[in-house]
């Protein structure tokens, strides 16, 4: 299978990003309404209860550790869709045939910051469900921060590919 041009790898990774953006999106959308909305909860049955024919006979209340559960998943939605974003930059120029830029490196490296964020997020979400004592599961894989590392190391490779690119592009 070809790596570049229609019908190769790269062509296939994109639809499938282009679809998982448009998820990310819709969570993302959905989790900013959320998390407006959420705190108002009880208000707005309130108000909901005063119009006539309406019977709300449920308590609805959501307590500190529902919106630590919400603003942990809007933190994790953000991350996976920037890095999302990010990996179709990439591959964008991968399929016009000049992946060693400058500004894949830099892509990569803001991959890299993202999923550190992500997984400090992890950390500091943790620290507030023992605080709040909230029901919020704690994952500390070192898969991921190895993860991260590759991802810093890719973002160096890249970088002096297109150093070597550059300098190659220039010799006579």
């Amino acid at each position: 299978m070809r790596a570049i041009g229609k019908g190769s790898l790269a062509s296939i990774l994109a639809v499938g990003l282009n679809f998982t953006r448009i998820f990310l999106w819709i969570g993302f959308v959905g989790l900013s309404i959320a998390m407006v909305l959420v705190p108002l909860a009880s208000v707005i049955a309130e108000l909901v209860q005063d119009i006539d024919g309406v019977n709300l006979d449920a308590d609805i209340s959501a307590g500190r550790d529902d919106y630590l559960k919400l603003a942990h998943q809007f933190v994790n939605f953000g991350v996976m869709l920037f890095v999302v974003n990010r990996l179709l930059e990439i591959l964008k120029t991968l399929r016009f045939g000049s992946p060693f830029v400058k500004e894949n490196a830099d892509r990569f490296r803001g991959v890299g910051y993202a999923l550190l964020i992500g997984q400090g997020s992890v950390i500091a979400f943790g620290f507030l469900s023992l605080i709040f004592d909230a029901d919020i599961e704690i994952d500390m894989s070192p898969i991921a921060w190895l993860a991260i590392i590759a991802v810093f190391v890719l973002s160096e490779v890249f970088r002096e590919g297109a150093r070597m690119k550059e300098e190659q592009d220039l010799t006579v």
